[in-house]
């Protein structure tokens, strides 16, 4: 389960917030499959773009376990 560090500034989508808890560390780059399937309610894009949003994030050091 992934979460933003204290502190940051980061607004997250409500989709966003819902990827968190299915999100470990550290992510790979391609949105994983298991996190498409439970989150199948949602467009495909937009869990995609959602999903790119915390990779920026992680990658800049602002998600943590």
């Amino acid at each position: 389960m992934a979460k933003i560090k204290d502190g940051c500034n980061a607004e997250l989508s409500l989709l966003q917030k819902k990827m968190l808890p299915y999100i470990a560390l550290p992510m790979k780059k391609e949105c994983p499959t298991a996190l498409r399937y439970a989150l199948a309610k949602f467009d495909a894009g937009a869990v995609a773009e959602a999903y790119e949003g915390l990779y920026l994030l992680f990658e800049k050091g602002l998600l943590e376990a």
